[in-house]
């Protein structure tokens, strides 16, 4: 049992140091990455425990007792970072964490307040039945925490697919796939280790059974990075929230109000719109939102996404790219040889290279350069 925790706590030290430390890092990652750390430590209490090492240094397990809190909550930070949404460090899932946390100091500090020659009696007494009280509460409480992380991640991941499943990318369709399996795999595995509590002697469950079915989210990690590199990438990621967000603002209005509007009044809006950008050109602004087209045309938001999505067929995100290779279509065509085509996707209202190119190619079918090339 000792070289199993070991093994695997070695293994996802190593994890989370390629994670946390790569270069030009993404935060998801750091997440991912404190996640692995997290259960590293855990798995590091049972070796000492296991080790025979447990009486002269507790250390590891009494830092495992205060670090477990943050496994759930760190799952759904990482779950909202894969939906484009922000981390709410005053969700009631951290509070309690947090709580939890401080709960479980009780007994570093009770063991540093003993004398030297009564602290290794301590120790033991920890890992002897019945378990103090404090250490069940801290089990059950980090349990039920662990599934109410897992069952809030579940409904953001659902939320999020009704809203922008027919418009992400397939990239973005592999980063969900990737989060939902994830989810879902860590709330299996918190089933079963409920159930094996229930069944077995706690040491078999902690030191045998909970390490390999550890193992199994360890190569999940280990088969998704490298069989889809891209999910774990800096730029990628930038791209996600740059794509993400104006089609999260367009879907969050009401369903409903978007239904009680007539066709009618829907085409001389979605006619409006049109005119509208092509005289103002507002879409060049890297940061236009569709709540900034709702403000300066003075119109509901719902209804101009209603307008967008039944008269035009396409989204908001979709509008303004399409207008932005316009733009840049008619900068190209009378390119100045001074200008690069880096500037003219600043200045058509794209805010990165790459994210310029993919729009570029998928609407013309052709990079920037092939379509400077059929120009010459």
């Amino acid at each position: 049992m000792f070289a199993l925790n070991i093994c695997l706590a070695l293994n996802l030290i190593i994890l989370f140091v390629a994670f946390f430390f790569r270069k030009n890092n993404a935060l998801p990652n750091k997440i991912l990455a404190l996640i692995l750390l997290d259960t590293a430590i855990s798995f590091l209490g049972n070796a000492s425990i296991t080790g025979g090492i447990f009486e002269q240094f507790p250390y590891f397990f009494f830092l495992s007792w205060c670090t477990n809190a943050y496994f759930g909550p760190l799952v759904f930070a990482y779950t909202c970072l894969f939906t484009g949404a922000a981390i709410n460090l005053k969700h009631p899932i951290w509070l309690v964490a947090f709580l939890l946390c401080i709960f479980g100091w009780s007994f570093p500090v009770t063991y540093l307040m003993l004398p030297v020659p009564a602290r290794p009696g301590f120790a033991a007494s920890l890992l002897q039945e019945p378990l103090p009280w404090q250490m069940t509460v801290i089990n059950i409480v980090g349990m039920l925490l662990i599934l109410a992380s897992v069952a809030a991640s579940a409904i953001k991941i659902a939320r999020y697919k009704r809203r922008l499943f027919t418009t992400i990318s397939n990239l973005e369709k592999t980063k969900l796939s990737f989060i939902t399996k994830f989810v879902a795999l860590g709330g299996i595995l918190t089933l079963i280790t409920s159930v094996l509590y229930l069944v077995l002697p706690q040491y078999l469950v902690e030191y045998l059974y909970l390490p390999c079915l550890i193992t199994l989210i360890y190569f999940f990690i280990l088969y998704y990075s490298f069989r889809h590199h891209a999910i774990f990438t800096t730029e990628t990621y930038e791209q996600f929230l740059e794509e993400t967000r104006p089609v999260v603002e367009e879907y969050a209005g009401p369903a409903a109000k978007q239904a009680a509007v007539p066709q009618n009044e829907l085409e001389i809006l979605a006619a409006r719109i049109e005119d509208f950008l092509m005289q103002s050109g507002t879409y060049t602004d890297p940061d236009f939102t569709i709540n900034m087209l709702a403000d300066n045309m003075r119109v509901p938001v719902e209804k101009i996404s209603a307008a967008i999505n039944k008269v035009m067929n396409k989204n908001f995100f979709e509008l303004v790219n399409e207008k932005r290779v316009d733009k840049a279509k008619l900068l190209l065509d009378n390119k100045i040889n001074q200008i690069t085509i880096e500037a003219i996707a600043y200045e058509s209202g794209f805010n990165s290279r790459a994210s310029f190119y993919r729009a570029f190619k998928k609407y013309t079918a052709l990079t920037p350069s092939e379509y400077l090339s059929q120009l010459s």
